[in-house]
């Protein structure tokens, strides 16, 4: 298993880029070759929804995509699902605030944690982020992910800016400091058609990425 340590989530994310460029194995998804890293542990120092090397760096359609995915209230009519529909009415359930009632109660708490998978489901589609959990250390509340997939340079800088903003939601709902955040990646990737650009990011060659996932990625999502 690999891991990142960085301070912001820009950082963060070039880190990741670069481990799966160097570590990643030959995989295919449908009919796309990919460059898959199966482990992928991340540590964040400092995660601060307002990064600038992300918002210079990422594709701003992608970010605003994410963004408004993670919504509370927002139906997308080209996703099968959001994650604002899971997080905040899960078969009827208000996750995040049945997550923040637990910390409120008992700030030692172990158990703030919820999933985002419905057990059986047989679709094609299922959630990459599977699991968050939180807890609440010296003051500072910490986040943690579970990711059963994740590409890497396409879509994981928009991934970490949504969840710095729920991470954010829950430190101001808590009265407490930002802490950390944490997560695993069981599959990190990289698509072939992106591995130049995400060579150019690793090298600090690129001005801004631009993303290729509906005109090339998996035959089943292509546009």
């Amino acid at each position: 298993m690999a891991t990142v340590t960085a301070y912001t989530l820009g950082e963060c994310w070039q880190k990741c880029v670069q481990v799966v460029l160097r570590h990643g194995c030959k995989q295919k998804d449908e009919d796309v070759a990919i460059r898959e890293l199966l482990g992928l542990s991340v540590q964040i120092a400092h995660p601060s929804s307002e990064d600038s090397f992300i918002n210079r760096a990422g594709d701003q359609r992608v970010i605003a995509k994410m963004l408004k995915k993670f919504s509370k209230g927002v139906v997308m009519e080209d996703r099968p699902f959001t994650y604002g529909q899971l997080i905040y009415d899960m078969n009827g359930v208000d996750q995040f605030e049945w997550m923040l009632r637990r910390l409120r109660e008992k700030p030692e708490t172990k158990s703030a944690a919820i999933s985002l998978l419905t057990p059986g489901l047989d679709t094609p589609n299922l959630p990459c982020l599977s699991v968050l959990d939180a807890k609440i250390r010296n003051g500072q509340i910490h986040l943690q992910f579970f990711f059963r997939s994740q590409n890497v340079f396409g879509r994981q800088y928009a991934n970490l800016l949504a969840l710095a903003q729920l991470h954010e939601d829950l430190a101001r709902r808590s009265g407490c400091e930002l802490g950390t955040m944490k997560g695993y990646i069981a599959s990190a990737h990289i698509y072939d058609y992106d591995l130049a650009d995400a060579h150019e990011l690793v090298e600090n060659r690129i001005t801004q990425v631009t993303d290729h996932y509906y005109a090339k990625g998996p035959a089943s999502i292509r546009a």
